[in-house]
């Protein structure tokens, strides 16, 4: 996939209507950042500001993670961010099968073009999504796993999502901030270690 075809990728989302979400989105929010990073980071689905703006985590808890991103050295201008769901599910529900999978071949698409070495993962949904498990994020966070996810050879990184850290705001050692922000660093060194420079 080259520039032009990844532009229009960005305009085929914009008008899909695959599942009941294209009917009630106000904007789809396809993601953003540099096409060219080694990280990617992979939400759930858009909220209620990300709908409204069409950009990906601008909310109360993208804000959250954008802080923490800065905090570890990891700005988010650095990263491509997006989500496993391009549109927003009403009442900020998760995601159902249905949506997950309308919109899979378009994440498969955005991770074929930018190919990242690394993809962090914020939250249950995309992980389980990614890697093919039911196991939750508190077991699966704070290590790297391999996976081969349509075709690709993937190395994710799992983070708790950034909504459920607004709830846990402490920074007692061992919290959730704080286990988040060492998981961030551990992105960090990962992406330096597999593309010297970044």
């Amino acid at each position: 996939m080259n520039d032009a075809s990844f532009s229009a990728l960005k305009n085929e989302v914009g008008t899909c209507e695959r599942c009941p979400l294209g009917a009630t989105r106000t904007h789809a929010v396809f993601g953003e950042g540099p096409e060219r990073t080694p990280v990617v980071l992979v939400g759930e689905a858009p909220g209620a500001k990300e709908d409204e703006s069409g950009r990906p985590f601008v909310g109360l808890s993208g804000r959250l993670l954008s802080e923490l991103l800065e905090e570890a050295g990891l700005p988010r201008e650095k990263l491509f961010i997006t989500n496993t769901v391009k549109c927003r599910p009403p009442e900020n529900r998760l995601p159902s099968k249905t949506e997950t999978a309308a919109c899979r071949s378009f994440l498969a698409a955005q991770l074929r073009h930018i190919r990242p070495r690394l993809v962090i993962t914020a939250g249950n949904a995309p992980t389980r999504a990614l890697l093919g498990t039911k196991e939750g994020i508190s077991t699966l966070r704070g290590r790297l796993h391999s996976c081969v996810w349509e075709g690709m050879e993937l190395s994710v990184l799992p983070l708790f999502h950034p909504s459920y850290l607004l709830r846990n705001r402490g920074r007692a050692e061992g919290s959730p901030i704080m286990l988040t922000l060492a998981d961030i660093r551990e992105a960090l060194r990962l992406a330096r270690e597999f593309t010297p420079g970044f």
